[in-house]
């Protein structure tokens, strides 16, 4: 598998999380459903930015890509902000359902750019067996900060 194939997966893993979660009214399920997606996006988000988007931003040097990782990483940092925000409010609530109107828009809006832009230009600058790689770094990664995460919750 190769990195694209592996962030696609996250991605649609996510995007049948938050539609699970628009077909439950049960609090309680809803909660369990949320808390899974923002550990997904914040695991994603993390160990994207740490093994794809470090590749590119090393293997690169045009202002172009600079520009669309900045942005990349500025809708990452939105969609922890809107997840902050969630966390504090009552999942009951009409404002908690608006902000996760919120969320899937900023989700949705980031995956469109990153599939449509990010991979079409990261595929000229990053060798199949590096991409392959990166697949396998970012999973290690990803395990690395669950087992982290799920330490300090304990």
């Amino acid at each position: 598998m190769d990195i694209y194939t592996y962030i696609i997966r996250d991605h649609r893993k996510v995007a049948g999380l938050m539609e699970e979660l628009m077909a439950i009214r049960l609090p309680t399920v809803r909660q369990t459903l949320f808390d899974q997606i923002k550990a997904e996006l914040i695991l994603h988000n993390d160990s994207e930015e740490r093994t794809f988007y470090a590749a590119l931003e090393h293997a690169t040097q045009t202002q172009d890509m600079n520009n669309r990782l900045e942005a990349a990483e500025h809708e990452h940092h939105e969609i922890k902000a809107i997840l902050h925000v969630m966390s504090r409010l009552s999942i009951s609530s009409e404002e908690w359902m608006e902000k996760f109107g919120e969320l899937k828009f900023a989700i949705e809006h980031h995956v469109a750019k990153e599939e449509g832009e990010v991979f079409v230009r990261a595929k000229d600058i990053i060798s199949p067996l590096d991409a392959h790689r990166l697949a396998l770094q970012m999973d290690a990664l990803k395990q690395q900060l669950r087992a982290n995460l799920h330490a300090t919750a304990d």
